[in-house]
């Protein structure tokens, strides 16, 4: 794997110097330019990369011959573009939830120089997706497929992200259920972990109808687990990395959803006045609340049990089509050790 990020990070060079080519051909000013540069490479060359790997993971993965250069530039140069989507969304997303910090740093539309110019990074770095598709892939078979893929997948945490936010707005917490929750992690999450899949699948001609319903069940479970544990950090996890903010700004994770079947009346009423207030006080009652509830064991006994479903999942793959089961098990095993 050490041997795939390095090839990784360095198509992320690439692409961004092809990127500044094509600006510097079209007449921008160097600033300009450079201001580009020093985007891509804080939001897209920084983070661990699990999806863009992923992708160069299973092409590998799917081929019992080891890939020719071009195929593995290729699969790379996807795995960047899967980087480059969650990069922009990542940076919109810190702004509409008032973030403080991203992987560790100042969030890039908080840095005095950025301010809302963030607004259009993200924007950039999400058109300059299919510019590099129509560049580098309009000769190959699936060009369509992938042009596809990015839009839907687009869309889809769009939809996601509509869901999340009007959920913020509810003023009546017991309008927060496990199905509303399930329902907008199918959209806002599971994608992510679907998109590196089939790309790859679609690059070796392997997208069968078969193949992709499977691969969009094990998605949606493993999506649902990740986002699951992302809110854990988020009210107990370390803080170092991304501050939470999901009490204060009311949103519908899958904490406040399982305090409200485990709540009696009167901790439901202390929910009602204490969550989605902006006070370090009332952030806190709410968290002493998820504690009495034994949240975090809830949380345990639901990683055990959701594990369990996807390791099922991952058992029942037909491997007729192509679609290999160590794969799915493996990315499975890959993220969890990374999240």
């Amino acid at each position: 794997m050490d041997a795939l990020r390095t090839e990784l990070q360095h198509v992320f060079g690439v692409v961004c110097d092809q990127i500044k080519n094509h600006l510097s051909t079209l007449g921008f000013e160097p600033r300009v330019i450079e201001h580009f540069s020093k985007c891509f490479m804080a939001n897209v060359a920084t983070g661990k990369a699990h999806r863009g790997l992923a992708v160069v993971y299973i092409g590998q993965a799917l081929n019992s011959e080891p890939l020719s250069k071009q195929d593995t530039g290729q699969l790379c140069m996807l795995g960047c573009l899967v980087e480059m989507m969650q990069a922009h969304y990542l940076i919109l997303d810190d702004i509409m939830d008032d973030s403080i910090t991203r992987r560790g740093a100042t969030c890039w539309y908080r840095r005095p120089e950025i301010g809302t110019m963030a607004i259009n990074d993200a924007c950039l770095l999400k058109s300059c997706i299919f510019w590099l598709l129509q560049e580098f892939f309009k000769s190959h078979e699936a060009y369509q497929r992938f042009t596809e893929l990015f839009i839907n997948g687009g869309l889809q945490t769009e939809l996601g992200q509509l869901c999340d936010l009007d959920a913020c707005k509810e003023q009546q917490i017991e309008c927060f259920t496990l199905d509303k929750y399930s329902f907008l992690v199918k959209y806002k999450s599971s994608y992510s972990v679907e998109h590196p899949i089939v790309l790859a699948l679609e690059f070796f001609h392997l997208g069968t109808a078969k193949n992709v319903a499977h691969v969009h069940e094990f998605a949606m479970a493993v999506g649902e687990y990740f986002q699951v544990h992302n809110d854990y950090t988020d009210v107990f996890g370390d803080q170092s990395g991304a501050a939470g903010t999901d009490i204060r700004d009311n949103k519908c994770t899958w904490f406040i959803c399982k305090a409200m079947v485990l709540a009696d009346e009167t901790q439901r009423q202390q929910l009602q006045e204490a969550y989605g207030k902006k006070d370090v006080t009332q952030v806190e009652r709410v968290k002493s609340l998820f504690i009495e509830l034994k949240l975090e064991q809830a949380y345990e006994d639901y990683c055990k049990s959701q594990r369990e479903k996807i390791v099922a999942i991952v058992a029942a793959t037909d491997e007729s089509e192509g679609l290999k089961r160590h794969i799915l098990q493996a990315l499975f095993d890959g993220f969890k050790q990374g999240r």
